[in-house]
């Protein structure tokens, strides 16, 4: 008897979690239209940004000062530290 209860309950929370996930989607769906048809029709395109190594300088200055951070407070990740610090570019 027990058993049967267990495996209504197994199938609607089945379908109450499909639900959710359509709903979800459904939501995020709806969102993404909202969010077009909101945006103006005159609005100029976004200037194309082209990745060099001099755009990614400060991210990649703020990995190396993670990485020397790192080195300077777990001395035991010396040379792990040494061979990151090498993939990087030099700039």
């Amino acid at each position: 008897m027990d058993r049967n209860i267990n495996m209504g309950s197994r199938r609607r929370s089945g379908r109450v979690a499909r639900r959710v996930i359509g709903a979800g989607i459904a939501g995020a769906a709806m969102a993404g239209a909202l969010a077009f048809a909101a945006a103006p029709a005159s609005a100029a395109p976004l200037p194309k940004v082209e990745p060099t190594v001099e755009n990614a300088a400060p991210t990649l200055d703020n990995i190396k000062l993670g990485i020397d951070r790192a080195v300077a407070t777990n001395p035991e990740l010396g040379p792990a530290g040494e061979l990151a610090l090498s993939l990087f570019p030099k700039y």
